[in-house]
């Protein structure tokens, strides 16, 4: 039976063929693999619609009408998702996922079909996807292209659409809920609305967001946040209630938060979500990093950054040493943070030209951001017959502070500091260490 009964076959537009042109011998290869077993494979997905934009193709999708078990005849083959139809194809280093056409249906978890059925209609596999323009099908032996549901049109009129009913579509996988706000944020290109249908649909279908798992979530708003039109994006995500959903926080019109996402410079996606909880202690930034269960290393970095935010050192050369060392190399980007928030208004106790002076002076130190302190545990204690405990440590941290603090260089500058600091003191609670704010 013909896989593409019901679709008008096309000749291949321009931006396709220039696709076609230039894709990887490796893929290729694996194209020319199935028209050997004289079966049937399609580009579909990501890869046409960043063809027709004229943007950076990513990955290359397949469709084809191969079973999983008979794509397992390829030398280089992994199970990805077999139960769902895709096999992860190798070759010369790269990876493709390849899934067989499909039917679905119940989507009771909202995130997978509870039944697939292995299908042989092209028509009925593009019908599922979520939105008109990842519905586009190219077929490179033939230099043809199939377009049932108008993506190219779509495309053209930069206009976001569902395939068929929203509401099913959205219910199907509520991760697409996302990926439809991640959609409208098109970069260069611009943002790109939902027509009418599509809209209502998003904020009717966002309680289903809690059906699924966290790291999806994270993966995909993290992509929204580092997106070109962050602030647009977000803030749209939040006058439709989703951020809520997420979140459970609420989030005002025109939030001053969210609309400074698009000023961050840098690509660390932690300072954005740092500057959407800013005005958020730490026990919420705690729950946040448990709910969208972030690794270790996002979570130290959001609630160390966190603890920075809203804190200026004094306007001097050793507390500036001090701040930089404590911080670490974070703090060119911490100055840049609050600049854009006091450009912004949100700070009532210092404002843009105190954060400038701050920025000039570190500019001027050359601080050594990994510096070691010049005297060792052992060497305190033959200088100073302290024994091992709290207040050696306490000494410790101390000669750290002032070596920062006064730029020494030696540890004959240590012995010499040793002689005006009054040590002998056994309340060691008012001596300084190194730390900021």
């Amino acid at each position: 039976m013909d896989p593409v009964r019901g679709m008008e076959e096309l000749p291949l537009l321009p931006a396709f063929s220039d696709m076609v042109q230039h894709l990887p011998d490796s893929l290729i290869e694996i194209l020319q693999w199935f028209e050997n077993q004289n079966s049937h494979v399609w580009i579909v997905g990501g890869a046409n619609r960043h063809a027709l934009l004229g943007t950076k193709i990513i990955e290359y999708d397949l469709a084809t009408t191969m079973t999983p078990l008979e794509m397992k005849a390829y030398p280089d083959t992994i199970p990805t998702g077999e139960k769902y139809g895709t096999i992860t194809f190798r070759n010369r280093g790269e990876h493709y996922e390849i899934t067989t056409l499909r039917t679905e249906s119940g989507y009771n978890d909202g995130r997978r079909p509870d039944e697939v059925e292995w299908g042989d209609s092209l028509l009925v596999d593009l019908s599922r996807r979520d939105l008109t323009m990842n519905s586009i099908a190219v077929n490179v032996s033939k230099e043809t292209y199939y377009d049932p549901y108008n993506g190219c049109k779509d495309l053209q009129q930069k206009r976001i659409r569902s395939v068929g009913d929203p509401s099913k579509r959205l219910s199907e996988d509520a991760l697409r809920i996302l990926r439809t706000y991640r959609f409208m944020d098109q970069g260069k290109a611009g943002i790109w609305w939902p027509d009418l249908n599509l809209a209502a649909a998003l904020r009717q279908t966002k309680p289903m967001l809690g059906r699924i798992a966290s790291e999806r979530i994270w993966s995909e708003f993290k992509r929204i946040l580092l997106g070109h039109h962050a602030s647009e994006i977000v803030q749209r995500m939040a006058d439709d209630g989703v951020l809520k959903q997420l979140f459970g926080i609420d989030w005002m019109q025109d939030d001053i938060r969210i609309q400074a996402l698009n000023h961050i410079e840098g690509e660390d996606v932690i300072d954005r979500l740092l500057i959407l909880m800013r005005d958020y202690n730490l026990n919420d930034c705690e729950r946040l990093s448990k709910s969208l269960k972030l690794s270790s290393a996002e979570k130290k970095n959001l609630l160390s950054r966190h603890s920075v935010m809203g804190h200026l050192p004094d306007d001097r050369d050793s507390a500036m040493r001090v701040y930089a060392v404590s911080v670490g190399e974070w703090v060119h980007q911490h100055l840049r943070l609050e600049k854009v928030l006091t450009q912004l208004g949100q700070y009532a106790h210092y404002d843009e030209n105190d954060v400038q002076q701050r920025i000039d002076r570190l500019a001027k130190l050359n601080v050594h951001f990994h510096t070691k302190p010049l005297a060792s545990g052992e060497y305190i204690m033959q200088q100073t017959n302290i024994t091992q405990g709290p207040k050696l440590g306490a000494l410790k941290a101390w000669l750290f502070y002032e070596q920062v603090a006064r730029n020494l260089q030696s540890i004959n500058d240590i012995d010499t500091l040793l002689c005006t600091l009054s040590w002998q003191t056994e309340d060691t609670t008012s001596w300084p260490k190194l730390q900021f704010p």
